[in-house]
């Protein structure tokens, strides 16, 4: 159906009207179109035939855009709590590389080639309390003898115990650093947590398998050559370190139990018994400083540069032929 130009004005009520489209003003001379952009001063609309179905009304229109919601100081309750947020900054801050080990690495081997000194002068206490119970059974001793050597027995214990305390800590905070080192150094994420390798170096019983595993691994990856090995192989000095402490620490308890012995013969294996748990000792010490010294130096050691590398020519893609070289008729 037509109907009357809504844009033209009435007849005979202006001389003038504006075109809706361009927006200029003309004067009426009964044209049917705009003189400058020729737009139809009558446009046909379209009614729904009669007896069709009802008109459905629009929806109403949707207010406005009126910006971002406030919420005030407090954030709503239904949106990510603020911990998200302090995580994502505390994880930025563990993306720092671990800082070198190789100081406290020698200075736990140091304390260790220390104990082992004072666990032979230990031992060796230990020897002439021995012999001097040998004499006993058929001498007289001086006092003076029997009371020097408790004095020499008494500091060489003491001291070997605060030395051996002291290079239990220093080794475990270097061992502790240097595990994720040695990781990062194959391209790894390190796979133990600081407090799962401290729990494996500190717990008693547990440290007699949990050390040896994280020595071993730290061994295994220093040791690797090349950044395309997973891990190298673990050396006999590691190895042995790890025997020399198991049986250190089952000559411990052997002594611990036979010390609750009161006749002379428990007192006799109790003293020869600390004269193997001294020399265990310092073996173990011993084999421990050359183990920290070898992961310091291990440390400091440069990845080499590969040599004699040839760049192969990439593969054709298939499907599509080989460009002419120049120079070659095509």
């Amino acid at each position: 159906m037509s109907g009357p130009n809504a844009f033209a004005p009435p007849s005979g009520a202006s001389r003038t009207w504006v075109c809706p489209r361009c927006r200029v003003r003309q004067i009426d001379a009964g044209w049917p179109r705009c003189a400058n952009c020729e737009l139809p001063r009558h446009r046909w609309v379209a009614h729904p035939p009669p007896g069709g179905p009802p008109r459905t009304v629009a929806p109403p229109a949707e207010p406005p855009y009126t910006g971002p919601p406030s919420y005030g100081s407090r954030p709503p309750r239904w949106s990510f709590p603020p911990v998200v947020w302090q995580a994502d900054t505390a994880g930025a801050g563990d993306e720092r590389p671990p800082a070198d080990p190789s100081g406290v690495l020698r200075t736990a081997a140091v304390i260790a080639a220390v104990t082992a000194v004072l666990a032979l002068v230990a031992a060796a206490a230990e020897t002439w309390r021995f012999v001097l119970l040998l004499d006993g059974r058929t001498k007289v001793l001086p006092a003076a003898t029997v009371w020097g050597s408790d004095v020499f027995v008494a500091a060489a214990g003491a001291g070997v115990v605060a030395s051996a305390v002291a290079a239990l800590l220093v080794s475990a905070v270097a061992l502790v650093r240097t595990h994720p080192v040695a990781a990062l150094r194959l391209g790894r994420v390190p796979a133990r947590s600081r407090v799962a390798v401290l729990a494996r170096l500190l717990v008693p019983g547990w440290n007699l398998y949990g050390a040896g595993q994280i020595v071993t691994e730290i061994d295994r990856m220093l040791g690797a050559e090349r950044a395309a090995e997973s891990r190298g192989r673990a050396s006999r000095l590691t190895v042995c370190w790890w025997l020399s402490w198991i049986v250190s620490a089952a000559l411990v308890a052997a002594a611990l139990a036979r010390g609750f012995g009161g006749s002379l013969q428990a007192i006799a294996d109790t003293v020869e018994l600390h004269i193997a748990v001294d020399l265990a000792a310092a073996v173990c010490a011993g084999l421990g400083a050359a183990m920290l010294w070898r992961f310091a130096r291990l440390l400091r050691r440069r990845a080499a540069i590969p040599a004699g590398w040839v760049v192969r020519e990439p593969a054709p893609t298939r499907g599509a032929e080989p460009a002419p070289r120049a120079g070659t008729p095509g």
